[in-house]
């Protein structure tokens, strides 16, 4: 057995990640991935690094996970005695391309000569892969489009075992192996990765990723993940199919079937919606629906943000659609979250507001609430500061450190990229924190003291280290339980109410936006173009409002009154559609799972 000591170095530091950046994570499925045996891990791939973390740190039964390299990144020894640690699988690129200049002058033996050719360049592609998983190694083959890779490397897998079973029967004398069935063991296992706000600190994972049918729109919010590992796929079903007439072509035709079987079960895994607006929509709905997104079970995050996201497709929802879109776009160019907004202005409360004009909001009189608010959770806030403060001074450096990381390396506009450099910049951050904690108590001999043990006469050294690893474990991983314990929305709270202040108290109603001058900010801002996947849909092209698809940016005062209008507006045309669907349906579902309809 290998040591991998680099790949388990990654994976601890992926536990770490894991446990520390997300507030929960839900795994289903385990029972479909086996203990030992050749396995090939089709996963969603939207989050880059953070993906492969996820799938490292929470693979059932802690199986290594294997993922592709170009071989040429093997080549320096160092790197490559780096990647072969890691656990990565070299892959060559076209190794059979000789620019054709042998090529045959008959057109039949060009055409055989040119399958045989293909059928051998695909072979020493995935040569590598098959022989780890004829170590019973598991091949991580993660996508961000349903593309056939998993399934040629299965088919592969399979062309390898029979090949040779075909030679140890002929060097045995016991005849073709046809006579044999080809028993490869080999699995292929669709994993769905959910986050809930991919960019967000302490969200959630469940492992199923929210994505649409168009590609350019893969997206999914993080704030716990779920991950769902689906249903096995026996590659040995398929060795009749394999192995009978043209092998190039039956190879073509049980990796299309594969791949068809691989697509359809991540379709059911995950959320799929026909436009980034439905997206948009269906996340604002289950924010009014549950007056905060983490009052979801994360179990039944997918099932209810797909039942949503059909009330869409199938019904059209036009008007409902618009309204919850302009409410979400809203928020985000106010820099507001809808259940901040609601622990200060609750929708019972607000009846007045259910008018067209959003200049006819009353003035000061709306802040007697959130004031009233306030003031009665200032105590409780009070004291959850003063017992945050250790927790946050080890913490401290990675709240920049995150940020500062996503900003120079994560590509402007995009989600996946800032989620995994805030996540990776602030676990550099506090790890260096840590350390540097860790080795001025070291220096200065005060471990064996922390802990009541002294550091003076026999056995100090021993001492030290046992008062080591005893920080280690009471102190940092106690702040970093309580870190996550106490933090929470009460800064949100204080930024949203003096944004209300600022709005009916020290602004004019002059200097709210027109209806007019404020459309540009009631579409969702499209997310930055992936580069890595191929748009279907030329008219998803972002806006021509600015460079970056967006308007400029304004003081959020200026649209606070639109945003509390579009609040009101999304509420009751929510509440009056679910309403008409009748208890029999959707609705019913909904109040199963924990949904409060709001009232209008």
């Amino acid at each position: 057995m290998e040591l991998k000591l680099v790949y388990r170095a990654l994976r601890k530091v992926s536990d770490w990640t894991i446990a520390g950046y997300y507030s929960e994570t839900y795994v289903e499925g385990k029972e479909n991935v086996p203990e030992d045996g050749p396995l090939i891990i089709a996963s969603t791939h939207h989050n880059e690094i953070i993906d492969i973390a996820t799938l490292a740190a929470t693979i059932p039964h802690r199986r290594h996970v294997s993922f592709w390299a170009k071989s040429t990144m093997f080549a320096n020894p160092v790197t490559g005695a780096i990647l072969s640690s890691s656990g990565a699988i070299p892959v060559r690129r076209n190794p059979n391309s000789n620019g054709g200049s042998n090529s045959p002058k008959d057109p039949s033996t060009s055409t055989a000569a040119a399958k045989s050719s293909e059928l051998a360049s695909r072979s020493a592609l995935f040569r590598e892969t098959s022989k780890a998983l004829a170590n019973d190694q598991v091949i991580g083959a993660s996508i961000i489009q349903i593309l056939p890779g998993a399934a040629w490397a299965a088919v592969e897998y399979a062309r390898y075992v029979h090949d040779r079973v075909v030679d140890r029967g002929s060097i045995n004398g016991k005849g073709k192996a046809r006579e044999v069935p080809l028993n490869t063991r080999l699995r292929i296992v669709p994993v769905a990765i959910v986050y809930t706000d991919k960019s967000q600190y302490q969200s959630r994972v469940h492992i199923g990723e929210v994505s649409t049918s168009l590609a350019h729109y893969l997206h999914s919010d993080l704030l716990n993940f779920n991950l769902r590992y689906g249903e096995p796929i026996f590659v040995d079903n398929y060795a009749d199919e394999l192995f009978e007439g043209d092998a190039d072509d039956a190879a073509k035709a049980v990796v299309k079937k594969i791949t068809a079987q691989v697509e359809k079960q991540l379709k059911e895994m995950t959320i799929n919606a026909p436009d980034w607006d439905t997206i948009c929509a269906v996340s604002m709905a289950r924010n009014i629906l549950w007056e905060d997104e983490r009052n979801i079970p994360l179990k039944d995050w997918v099932e209810i943000s797909q039942r949503l996201a059909q009330m869409f497709v199938e019904g059209g929802e036009v008007p409902l659609k618009g309204a919850l879109t302009k409410y979400y776009a809203l928020l985000h160019y106010t820099n507001t979250k809808h259940a901040i907004l609601l622990s200060l202005l609750p929708i019972s409360a607000l009846s007045m507001l259910d008018i067209p004009p959003p200049n006819s909001v009353p003035a000061s009189a709306i802040l007697v609430r959130p004031t009233l608010s306030i003031l009665s959770s200032l105590p409780v806030s009070l004291i959850r500061l003063i017992l945050f403060l250790p927790s946050l001074l080890l913490h401290f450096p990675g709240y920049f450190t995150g940020p500062l990381l996503s900003k120079c390396l994560a590509t402007p506009g995009e989600e996946e990229g800032p989620a995994q450099f805030k996540a990776v910049g602030a676990g550099l951050g506090i790890g260096a924190n840590i350390a540097l904690a860790l080795g001025i108590l070291w220096k200065k001999n005060k471990f064996g003291t922390l802990l009541g043990l002294g550091d003076d006469g026999g056995m100090a050294l021993l001492k030290r280290v046992v008062g080591l690893v005893g920080v280690i474990y009471f102190g940092v991983v106690a702040l970093v339980k309580w870190h996550k314990f106490l933090v929470g929305g009460t800064l949100q709270r204080l930024l949203a109410y003096r944004k209300l202040l600022s709005t009916f108290v020290f602004s004019r109603r002059a200097d709210t936006l027109s209806t007019a001058e404020a459309t540009a900010y009631m579409k969702p801002p499209l997310p930055a173009v992936n580069v890595f996947i191929k748009r279907r849909e030329a008219q998803d092209a972002p806006s021509s409002t600015g460079a970056s698809g967006t308007p400029d940016p304004l003081p959020p005062t200026k649209l606070v009154r639109h945003l509390l209008h579009a609040r009101s507006e999304a509420c009751a045309a929510l509440s009056v559609r679910l309403q008409a669907i009748g208890h029999e349906t959707l609705l019913a579902f909904l109040l199963s799972k924990g949904a409060k309809i709001p009232i209008p």
